[in-house]
């Protein structure tokens, strides 16, 4: 099986210079992100994602000036060893779900059409309902029928009810964040262990939130005080990995996963690899 990395959350880390989701950096501070994407490329990471989750109509005024500074900075590091994968958030307020209505639209297309032929993938993160997706899935193909997407789901009810439907939309493949490891495995075993992926990946962030309710009532700015996770270890990490039907999974991180937690991932991922071989 080949693992592929994806890179660690940059709030995370940007927050702990600038507790304000990225705004100051992406246009006063560019080499903070430049080095944190540089150093999560160094550590391996072969995909990465533009830091525009909280630059939304719904927090910002200015957001569409922020995103298209945060896909000018990526532009330097796409290569074709790095694929750039372009931060498509929640509109509304991450892990609730709210009706559509013409502004959520709106939204994504002027965001699609930012990221058009500057990304080589859309990952639609951290997805509460499959409406939700169904309809971005929409807009993205309206205005770019080439690029690929990516659906990363958040583990709830609503998810679980609707698992199926996924397969059948227009998606590269189906990820999952801001859940524990434990949740990770749960959800697989009961929803997913036996489906037929029909090609799509698979990919998973670890997550330092080990405790759903307290990611739905954290505060995004405070990410940096997360202790570690110690529910990932190389043993459980191997045994999921092992009992996985795929040819190629992919494997990052997000809430609580900066640098140095990339680093130990990999190492990890890097032992895996070396038991597997022997």
């Amino acid at each position: 099986m080949k693992i592929n990395i994806l890179d660690g959350g940059m709030i995370f880390e940007i927050n702990k210079k600038y507790s304000d989701y990225g705004h100051y950096a992406i246009r006063n501070d560019k080499n903070l992100i430049e080095k944190l994407y540089q150093d999560y490329i160094d550590l391996g990471c072969t995909y990465i994602t533009t830091c525009n989750y909280c630059f939304t109509p719904t927090k910002l005024s200015n957001w569409k000036d922020l995103c298209q500074e945060s896909i000018n900075i990526m532009k330097q590091f796409r290569s074709d060893n790095v694929k750039i994968c372009g931060s498509i958030p929640p509109y509304f307020k991450s892990y609730h779900y709210e009706d559509i209505n013409d502004n959520f639209c709106d939204f994504y297309r002027q965001l699609v059409d930012i990221f058009k032929g500057e990304v080589d993938y859309y990952l639609i993160e951290t997805s509460t309902d499959f409406r939700h997706v169904q309809k971005i899935c929409e807009i993205i193909r309206e205005n770019d029928k080439i690029t690929n997407i990516i659906a990363s789901l958040y583990i709830n009810e609503s998810n679980k009810e609707n698992i199926n439907r996924y397969f059948n939309l227009d998606i590269h493949g189906i990820f999952f964040n801001c859940c524990s490891f434990p949740n990770l495995i749960d959800f697989y075993e009961k929803y997913l262990k036996h489906k037929d992926f029909e090609g799509k990946k698979f990919g998973f962030s670890c997550n330092k939130i080990n405790e759903k309710k307290y990611a739905e009532n954290s505060d995004v700015s405070k990410l940096q005080n997360y202790k570690i996770n110690r529910n990932i270890t190389v043993d459980k990490l191997l045994e999921f990995l092992n009992s996985l039907d795929f040819e190629e999974v992919f494997l990052g991180g997000c809430c609580g996963y900066g640098v140095q937690e990339m680093k130990e991932l990999i190492e990890m991922i890097h032992k895996i690899e070396t038991i597997n071989k022997n």
